[in-house]
């Protein structure tokens, strides 16, 4: 925003003019840095019209209301937040100084939010593990910092995974935090890469059937109620099935908000109970264990998770065992994520991770485990690691490849059954009016 501002050093001498900054406080900031202290400023509207510059006003607060509502910070925009953070370290910047220079730049409201109370809370006196642990729902701020615009706690536990926090923590406290901003920078590219190959195998398969969902909705509304009037016309008797076809379409197009009601309460009962429920979850990954098409990719996809995030906090100094927590926490499928947390109290014991998880041959391949065992007989477990990861991520990649061309003839069969339900059901009564003529 623009800012028509005056201001005044020690010695009395006075500047004014524009400037353009993030708020007041980022404004202020910025003078003291130069020597001045901020006497007066105002929000200056573009001349191209008052109305229109209170309206592009008013939408950039609604904008930043709808980001704060969503709450939503992308991984790729945690992976170059933490690589340009680890940049301007290197480069000399104070860490409060970076944060305050990546919250102007940040695209994302709700993100340069979190980033603003982050870097007012280092400015503080609060270690950057302590303001980004923080979840900002339990503290209010004192009114001396409401009064200058600070809030008491952050939100940065709400953005930042615990694989992450976890590396700062240790980055901190050896005083290596470039190295592991750096570190975790590629942590995040690599999982951005793998996501974004998996999503891209399933993008065909959904282009697909919301293309053939198109199209029957187009049927059922629009052509096959003609067909259903031209047969009731002609009094012919109908067969079952186009009997329940023409009853389904009739009810649609009557009641049409009633059955848009009913698919949007089934899919989202769906949402809900495989993402909101314990069962659900279960269910669902329990599912995709024992399907031949995605029950080796979901190995290969949880091996490569759990041999990247272990050895990054391995490497980045995080105890064995509170790594293995943290680790458990970022898998996905539940399975995966009883079988590790299950190790925890045996390793505090000395028993090695590797043997612990071969017990679990249905989840682990035998790769993983004899591999692991290795490392840590020769104590290089890390290194392991980083090369399971690598071979997994690899085979997950070859995987998503041919996953459009196994999944497309099981998209055609389905679609074929139903296009031969219907096609049945039209032309049967089209053949019995055939023979009545001739």
């Amino acid at each position: 925003m623009d800012y028509e501002f005056k201001a005044v050093n020690k010695d009395g001498q006075k500047i004014g003019g524009l400037r353009q900054t993030a708020d007041k406080v980022s404004l202020a900031r910025e003078l003291r840095e130069e020597g001045y202290f901020l006497v007066w400023a105002k929000e200056k509207i573009q001349s191209a019209g008052g109305r229109l510059g209170a309206f592009k006003k008013w939408y950039d607060r609604l904008e930043s209301s709808l980001a704060f509502l969503l709450k939503r910070v992308s991984l790729a925009e945690k992976m170059t937040f933490a690589r340009h953070l680890s940049l301007m370290i290197r480069a000399g910047f104070s860490l409060n100084k970076a944060l305050d220079t990546l919250t102007r730049q940040t695209k994302n409201k709700y993100f340069a939010g979190v980033l603003k109370e982050m870097s007012q809370g280092v400015a503080q006196g609060k270690s950057f593990y302590e303001v980004m642990a923080q979840d900002g729902s339990h503290s209010a701020p004192s009114s001396r910092e409401a009064s200058e615009g600070r809030s008491g706690a952050t939100r940065g536990k709400r953005v930042f995974s615990p694989i992450f926090m976890s590396m700062v923590k240790v980055g901190e406290a050896s005083g290596k935090l470039e190295g592991t901003l750096k570190m975790a920078a590629l942590q995040l590219h690599r999982e951005y890469a793998l996501k974004k190959k998996i999503k891209g195998a399933m993008t065909y398969p959904i282009v697909v059937l919301v293309a053939l969902a198109g199209v029957a909705a187009i049927m059922v509304l629009f052509v096959l109620p003609q067909l259903a009037s031209t047969f009731s016309e002609l009094n012919v008797t109908l067969p079952l099935s186009t009997r329940i076809v023409f009853g389904f379409v009739n009810w649609v197009s009557h009641w049409w908000y009633a059955a848009f009601g009913i698919l949007a309460a089934e899919v989202y009962g769906l949402y809900f109970f495989t993402r909101r429920t314990e069962l659900g979850r279960i269910s669902v990954n329990y599912i995709l264990l024992k399907l031949p098409i995605f029950s080796e990719l979901t190995k290969k996809l949880n091996s490569a998770r759990l041999a990247r995030t272990l050895g990054s906090l391995l490497s980045s100094g995080v105890p064995l065992t509170e790594a293995i927590k943290i680790t458990a926490d970022s898998l996905t499928n539940v399975f995966y994520k009883r079988a590790l947390v299950g190790t925890v109290a045996d390793v505090e014991k000395g028993q090695p991770l590797s043997g612990l998880l071969g017990a679990h041959a249905d989840l682990f391949p035998p790769v993983v485990t004899e591999m692991m065992a290795v490392g840590e007989e020769t104590g290089s477990l890390t290194t392991i690691l980083a090369e399971l990861a690598r071979f997994f991520e690899a085979e997950v990649s070859a995987a998503t490849k041919n996953m459009s061309s196994v999944v497309e003839p099981i998209i055609m069969i389905i679609v074929g059954i139903a296009v031969g339900i219907f096609a049945l059901s039209i032309i049967q009564p089209i053949y019995s009016i055939t023979e009545s003529i001739g």
